[in-house]
């Protein structure tokens, strides 16, 4: 279980909202935030893939939450961004959900700049 000093970093659960066309056929992609918290991050470094022709490293790593109404309800279709702390601004895609053995936390596994 991590302590509170170990959950450091502020980030913020969004959902796929409906998206709307711009009158010229395209459509954005829309998020609605769900809730902010506090979650620990542990990063995997040294991964790199090959992209359009060429290197790209990939932000991933594992998140960890305490387990509350909220963040059970929280699915893959999901994504976590980054609000303070050297991630910032950083959103990434929910990879797999899996809740520590004694049910206070879950740990999300993180990948960032990958299709959904």
């Amino acid at each position: 279980m991590l302590s509170a000093g170990q959950r450091n970093h502020r980030i913020r659960f969004e959902r796929r909202a409906a998206a709307a066309d711009d009158g010229y056929g395209n459509v954005r992609e829309a998020y609605a935030a769900l809730f902010d918290c506090w979650a620990g991050f542990r990063p995997k470094f040294g991964r790199e893939q090959l992209a359009a022709g060429r290197l790209e490293a990939t932000l991933q790593g594992a998140l960890t939450v305490l387990a509350f109404g909220a963040t059970k309800g929280v699915t893959a279709a999901d994504r976590v961004v980054f609000l303070t702390g050297p991630y910032a601004g950083k959103a990434c895609q929910i990879r797999s959900i899996v809740p520590t053995p004694d049910a206070r936390e879950i740990e999300f596994l993180l990948e960032e700049g990958s299709a959904t």
